[in-house]
């Protein structure tokens, strides 16, 4: 798998490494934080299903329990937050995807290629990017097809 990034790398930043998870589930979300931030706070003060609605029918203020509720409803988007109060990358990141996906992510400072492997082998993917202060789409299809784009360009 080639990796490329976008020509606005050399400004300084977050590069973000993304990786697609082989399952959707808390187990792989809270073994993914484990291992890339055991120390963190949720950038969030609450989650909102739906997510960004005004009248949202749930709204919970724990991220664990957003990540059970993400589980166990696989066709609705959430993305979560966290920094790392630790050493490592500054920022984790879960994207519960509106098709049933999950995507795993770091925010790092330096050093995204040698990231991107430590994740990618994590989560035993093949399915990956890394891109600049850019969230990871909404569904997985077109996390599909940004990798698709990333391999034919280079």
């Amino acid at each position: 798998m080639s990796v490329s990034r976008r020509p606005d790398e050399l400004v300084p930043g977050f590069h973000d490494v993304y990786v697609l998870a082989r399952d959707r589930t808390a187990a792989t979300a809270q073994r993914f934080l484990s291992a890339f931030a055991p120390h963190r706070e949720q950038s969030a003060v609450d989650y909102c299903f739906p997510q960004y609605s005004e009248r949202p029918s749930t709204i919970l203020t724990s991220a664990d329990d957003a990540i059970r509720r993400c589980e166990s409803h696989p066709l609705e988007s959430q993305s979560l937050y966290f920094r790392n109060l630790g050493s490592g990358a500054k920022h984790a990141m879960l994207f519960f995807t509106a098709d049933g996906g999950l995507v795993l992510g770091l925010s790092v400072e330096v050093e995204p290629d040698e990231m991107f492997l430590k994740l990618r082998e994590h989560a035993r993917s093949e399915t990956g990017y890394i891109d600049f202060e850019a969230p990871a789409p909404n569904t997985v299809v077109e996390f599909r097809e940004i990798c698709q784009r990333r391999a034919t360009s280079t």
